[in-house]
C-alpha cells in the first residue's frame, strides 16, 4: 500500500514592496522567481491538492515598522509578549513601512495576481489567500502564527482540513518569512520542502546560517529540478 501523497504549494509573500525595483523592502532578484512560479501554477502539468498564497497585510503605524517607534530602519527594538501575563521578550528588527493594507506595496505582482486571483474565484484546486501581520501589536515572518505563537492563522486549518501530507514553500524571503513559515510547517507535522531557487533571501550572505536553521527542522531543500517536485507532477 503506497503511502498517502498530499502536496500543497505554498506561495510567501510574493508582494510589491518585496520586489525591485521600487519596492520597500525589495528582494535583490525578487522578480527573477515570478514566472516559474507561475509555471508552478498550471495544473495540467503539476498536481496540487491546494494552494496558498500569502500576504504582509500590516495596518498604519503597526509594531514592525521603524517609523512607528521613530527609529531608523534595520535598528533593533525589545518587545514585550503582548500576552499581558507573559514576560517573555524577543529583540527585533524595525523595518521600513512595507504592505500597508490595500496599498501598491501590498499587492501582488499583476501577472501573479491574475492567475492567483482567478484560482481563488474558480477552486479548481482548493486555494485560499492567508493574511498575516495585521493585528498591530505583533510581529509575524510566519504564515501560520505570530512571533509569540499565541495568534494563529487560517492556515493549518486550511491544510489539514484539505489531508495535506506535504507543503512545497517558495516566494519571499528565503531568510525570514519561508523560513519561519517553514519551520512551523515542518513542527506542525507536514513534510516540508523550500524550492531554493524559487525564493530570495534579504541577505544572501547569510545562506549558509539560514540553511543550517532550515536543516535543524528537517526541511527538505530542493530545485525546481529536483525529484521531489517532479512527483507533484507525476500525479496527472
Amino acid at each position: 500500500m503506497s503511502k498517502k501523497f498530499n502536496p500543497a504549494l505554498m506561495i510567501i509573500d510574493l508582494q510589491e514592496d518585496f520586489l525591485p525595483p521600487n519596492g520597500s523592502l525589495a528582494v535583490d532578484h525578487g522578480r527573477d522567481i515570478i514566472p516559474k512560479i507561475l509555471e508552478l501554477l498550471d495544473l495540467s502539468k503539476y498536481g496540487w491538492k491546494a494552494v496558498i498564497g500569502t500576504k504582509d497585510w500590516h495596518p498604519e503605524g503597526h509594531i514592525s515598522f521603524a517609523s512607528t517607534h521613530n527609529q531608523k530602519p534595520y535598528t533593533t527594538k525589545t518587545f514585550r509578549s503582548p500576552d499581558k501575563e507573559s514576560e517573555q521578550e524577543r529583540l527585533e528588527t524595525l523595518w521600513p513601512d512595507h504592505c500597508i493594507q490595500d496599498s501598491f506595496g501590498a499587492a501582488f505582482p499583476e501577472e501573479f495576481a491574475i492567475v492567483f486571483n482567478k484560482m481563488v474565484q474558480d477552486q479548481p484546486v482548493p486555494t485560499a489567500l492567508v493574511k498575516k501581520g495585521y493585528l498591530k501589536d505583533r510581529e509575524y515572518y510566519s504564515c501560520f502564527m505570530d512571533v509569540w505563537k499565541i495568534h494563529h492563522t487560517e492556515c493549518e486549518k486550511f491544510l489539514k482540513d484539505h489531508d495535506i501530507t506535504d507543503v512545497y514553500v517558495v516566494g519571499l524571503a528565503y531568510d525570514y518569512c519561508v523560513l519561519n513559515s517553514s519551520i512551523d510547517a515542518a513542527d506542525l507535522g507536514f513534510n516540508t520542502y523550500v524550492v531554493k531557487d524559487l525564493s530570495k533571501a534579504v541577505a544572501p550572505e547569510s545562506n549558509i546560517d539560514t540553511e543550517k536553521s532550515y536543516q535543524e527542522h528537517n526541511i527538505h531543500l530542493i530545485t525546481s529540478d529536483s525529484p521531489e517536485l517532479k512527483k507533484v507532477e507525476a500525479q496527472y
